[in-house]
């Protein structure tokens, strides 16, 4: 009976040990994510931020263009100008569009790349039985 619950004790130690080992590597992973994430986070923001002075500076250049057309003196030149500018703010928001997909797609190719080549270091591991102790198939 005393036999029966030390290896009983011992199971319990064992499973909650591997419960831990579970544990810290998922916390880890989380962790790897996190950072993926903030790093995705932080290229979106710098493309943000040029956007954001570029659309002050064309509220800026519309204020002075309605004056203009109010006083009844637009040149040409300006107009022009203005419609370059935001044919390449559209073009700079057209691939803000895109980032979102771009950094899904590049976090699912990392995740299974990682996932094919931890399952790729274990199977030949499985079939040779080396991944369990000795005497444990």
């Amino acid at each position: 009976m005393t036999k029966l619950l030390f290896d009983f004790a011992k199971a319990l130690l064992n499973a909650t040990l591997i419960l831990l080992a579970v544990c810290l590597f998922l916390g880890w992973k989380l962790m790897t994510a996190a950072e993926g994430v903030t790093a995705n986070a932080e290229a979106i923001t710098g493309q943000v931020a040029p956007l954001r002075t570029a659309v002050t500076e064309l509220q800026q250049e519309v204020a002075g263009l309605r004056s203009s057309v109010q006083s009844g003196t637009a040149p040409a030149e300006r107009l022009a100008r203005l419609e370059a500018r935001l044919a390449q703010f559209q073009t700079a928001l057209a691939d803000m569009r895109t980032l979102p997909r771009h950094a899904a797609a590049d976090a699912a190719r990392t995740g299974a790349a990682e996932l094919a080549s931890r399952i790729i270091l274990a199977v030949p591991l499985l079939k040779d039985g080396s991944a369990c102790g000795p005497g444990e198939s």
